[in-house]
């Protein structure tokens, strides 16, 4: 598609912006459910994109209310309004009417990378107007603009040429609409929200295999992780009253490397309740995907080397990771505290692999050793890396790995733990997260952002009064993944208040 094409899709998208912030929406409808849209393209699309661009929907309504929450507001609402304005592009007049409830693209593969086509779709509340803006929007340009078609019942396809169009109409084929695999995908997402998006699988490992080709290297797709192998990848972002959610699907039996189900952590059961970010997930399913990377012909000679170099094999350091995982940091003077703690079946096995590791990087002049410390009961092995010391030892089926100098002390001692704090309990309940999931990462926004700007002032920078003001409404957050078996789904959470 055409730069001036593409720039002028991403000006209706920001316009969209700029009209809900600056007037606050008109009456409450929902937002995008179904797309109208996907009735007339082909069902072979490549991907599918829906944008509800109805000011008057609920969800438009919401993101006005969250805007109100940034001090900065206005002044981006003006820089955007002066963008449309350099394009000489009024909302009100060229773009409203140009407009239907929702703005469609679609990507459809052809013979070649190069023949991979775009087209946009509207049903205009103006049809003169829509005519007027693609008319302006060509006017005076170099090289080809864009183009349109009247695809029946008040709907247009805009694209870079007819060609295009054409490749994305469903034409004496099936509709999107109609297929199955798409009503599959759209179902694992939110009723209403503010886009839409789907991505065919097969045809998504087609376009990879064209690129492989293309590239004339003999790549394996199989070191993609299972990508080529999945029915649909789909998405949606909403707006709520608490913040913004991203909501992904993927199926397919690609699905099955992404992990290995949901579990409860017990890792997170002893992690201290000041703990600025916190990570969890079972390794054994990814590890099991990168041993297979053995066999690649591609992958496989240089991770040889790499085990030669690091004076362990690829089994012994995935199998550090093969049960739950866990990494926290927490506060520290100056720099922040991290620590790592792997569930470990065999604790001295575990041990002698990092020993191992240690050593081969302590040969090549990398690390030093230093005095080993107790903490709560447990020999803590120590390295130093220029001035940061690094401990490591094990107890209780778990292995530490920290920067902390009293952070095992502090993970088994009782007290304040992570689970029990009000902000981690504030940020699960605004985001909807369950006990159990397929692992999940938090970060504590609240106090992490102001530490980061401490941070900063220290370095000699500081961070401009303006930008720490429209940091403040940002509060936590919260990633994590569901289900099991060929389908996942993925939610991104980020708490505005």
């Amino acid at each position: 598609m055409s730069l001036r094409t593409r720039t002028f899709l991403l000006g209706l998208l920001a316009a969209l912006a700029v009209a809900v912030a600056g007037c606050g929406g008109g009456s409450q409808k929902g937002g995008v459910s179904t797309s109208k849209g996907a009735s007339l393209v082909t069902a072979n699309v490549l991907a599918y994109v829906t944008v509800d661009s109805d000011l008057g929907s609920s969800q438009w309504k919401q993101v006005d209310a969250l805007s109100h929450k940034f001090p900065g507001r206005d002044k981006a609402i003006a820089q955007l309004e002066k963008s449309l304005s350099d394009q000489n592009v009024d909302y009100n007049s060229d773009i409203k009417p140009a407009l239907g409830s929702e703005v469609d693209v679609a990507v459809a593969n052809g013979a070649t990378l190069s023949d991979v086509s775009f087209a946009a779709l509207t049903k205009p509340d103006d049809p003169a107007k829509f005519k007027a803006l693609i008319a302006k929007m060509n006017k005076g340009g170099s090289g080809s603009g864009a183009v349109y078609r009247d695809v029946g019942e008040g709907w247009f396809a805009l694209s870079q040429n007819q060609q295009m169009i054409d490749r994305i109409l469903k034409g004496s084929s099936s509709a999107l609409a109609d297929n199955s695999t798409y009503s599959d995908a759209l179902g694992k997402l939110p009723s209403d929200a503010l886009a839409k998006a789907y991505v065919n699988g097969p045809a998504l490992a087609t376009l990879l295999k064209q690129a492989v080709q293309q590239s004339n290297t003999p790549f394996d797709l199989s070191a993609l992780g299972g990508i080529d192998k999945l029915n649909y990848i789909s998405a949606s972002l909403s707006a709520e009253s608490d913040g913004v959610r991203l909501r992904g699907a993927v199926s397919g039996s690609g699905a099955a490397s992404l992990g290995s189900g949901e579990y409860t952590s017990k890792l997170m059961d002893g992690v201290p309740g000041d703990a600025l970010a916190f990570l969890t997930f079972q390794g054994g399913g990814l590890a099991d995907s990168l041993q297979k990377l053995e066999n690649n012909p591609q992958l496989g000679p240089a991770l040889k080397q790499m085990e030669s170099g690091l004076g362990v094999s690829l089994k012994d350091v995935l199998d550090l990771f093969r049960n739950e995982v866990a990494f926290y940091v927490r506060p520290g003077t100056p720099l922040p505290e991290f620590t790592l703690v792997l569930a470990s079946k065999d604790e001295q096995q575990s041990l002698g692999t990092i020993d191992k590791l240690f050593t081969r990087l302590g040969a090549g002049g990398l690390i030093q050793p230093c005095a080993s410390t107790q903490q709560g009961g447990v020999t803590m092995k120590c390295v130093q890396i220029s001035r940061i010391a690094i401990r490591y030892g094990a107890s209780d089926g778990k292995v530490f790995i920290t920067t902390g100098p009293s952070a095992v002390s502090e993970y088994k001692a009782s007290g304040n733990k992570l689970a029990d704090d009000p902000d981690f309990k504030d940020a699960k309940a605004a985001a909807a997260m369950p006990d159990s999931t397929g692992g999940f990462v938090y970060l504590n926004l609240k106090d992490t952002i102001p530490m980061i700007e401490s941070l900063a002032g220290l370095g000699g920078t500081n961070v401009p009064s303006e930008v720490s003001a429209n940091l403040a409404p940002l509060r936590s957050f919260l990633a994590w993944s569901a289900g099991s078996g060929d389908t996942r789904t993925f939610d991104v959470f980020l708490e505005i208040k």
